[in-house]
């Protein structure tokens, strides 16, 4: 076993591929404001904060506009949205192996807490895990440094030391990096081989079962 009692996991990207409900949702958000957007844009929205996703890739400037975007967007995702996804092959299996091999799983994902509950939970997953930590809704947690810090500081931890984050975009790169945590990349996921590499992920897998032999052999 290598030297990481606790992983950290995104949840978009990394556990379950959420992108189809997500892609939806945020159409009809813009869609029903008149806000332009191409769908290249749009791909690249899963995974930060829509706070930083509509400032930076689709420059919205106006708070107010961004707030009233993030308010439609929930209010279709709470409804059907969040059904819309599915577990990555063998990440199921990888939960469970490393759960039985003694290490203490987490959840840290940018996405609002209310919802990444309610898909845990549909999808039976919630009780494989030592904690669930999510932003809020208000904004206060959005970042994914403040997550990590978040479920660091409920799951007792003092230090980064024997911690890994496992995700698929940059931003669970540098969180990991701020939070002085090593990082693995999820190939399976929405980032890419070159995102990954170019915000220096520790490591790269190409599947949760490598990525479970790594963790436990």
């Amino acid at each position: 076993m290598k030297d990481y009692g606790t992983v950290f996991f995104d949840l978009d990207g990394t556990i379950t591929d959420s992108k189809p409900g997500i892609l939806k949702c945020i159409r009809r958000a813009l869609d029903a404001k008149d806000i332009p957007y191409t769908e290249e844009q749009l791909n690249v929205m899963v995974g930060p904060p829509f706070r930083v996703s509509m400032r930076e890739i689709l420059g919205i400037g106006d708070t107010a506009l961004v707030e009233e975007l993030i308010r439609l967007y929930r209010a279709g995702y709470e409804v059907d949205g969040w059904r819309d996804c599915t577990v990555y092959p063998g990440m199921r299996e990888l939960l469970r192996r490393l759960k039985d091999g003694g290490l203490r799983l987490a959840v840290a994902t940018s996405k609002p807490l209310r919802f990444t509950v309610m898909m845990l939970d549909e999808l039976k997953l919630s009780p494989l895990f030592d904690f669930i930590g999510g932003a809020e809704s208000d904004g206060s947690r959005d970042n994914k440094i403040e997550v990590i810090r978040y479920v660091m500081k409920n799951l007792g931890m003092t230090s980064p030391e024997g911690a890994l984050m496992v995700g698929d975009r940059l931003y669970d790169i540098d969180g990991a990096k701020q939070a002085g945590m090593h990082s693995a990349g999820a190939l399976w996921g929405y980032g890419g081989r070159a995102e990954l590499i170019a915000h220096g992920a520790d490591y790269l897998f190409d599947s949760p079962e490598k990525l479970g032999d790594f963790l436990l052999g």
